[in-house]
């Protein structure tokens, strides 16, 4: 009974997954990313986004907010790149899975 959360009265799904799949998880994370900068930093930052397939959903001529989806480690990787181009803020939403293929828990 570990996946169930008292504080909502709902299963969390996410760890019912974990320790009942024998079968590899579908696994995402949502961040939103903050950051700062002008000039090259800010151009090198904007299209780094863009690999990462990162969505710019707010920018100003000082500041920009990246909203990525993943895995964990994608999201890892993307904040430490970020880190020496003007990282401001991170706000990590925490891993949300499901079993693979036509069944549910």
């Amino acid at each position: 009974m570990s996946g169930w959360c008292r504080c909502t009265g709902w299963w969390d799904l996410t760890v019912e997954a974990r320790e009942n799949s024998q079968e590899k998880l579908l696994e995402r994370e949502l961040a939103l990313i903050k950051g700062k900068g002008a000039g090259e930093k800010r151009l090198e930052a904007l299209r780094l986004g863009d690999a990462f397939r990162a969505n710019v959903i707010d920018a100003t001529t000082e500041h920009f907010t990246f909203e990525i989806t993943g895995r964990t480690s994608k999201i890892e990787q993307f904040i430490q790149i970020m880190q020496p181009l003007g990282l401001v803020e991170v706000s990590r939403s925490g891993i949300a899975a499901v079993q693979r293929g036509p069944g549910g828990f």
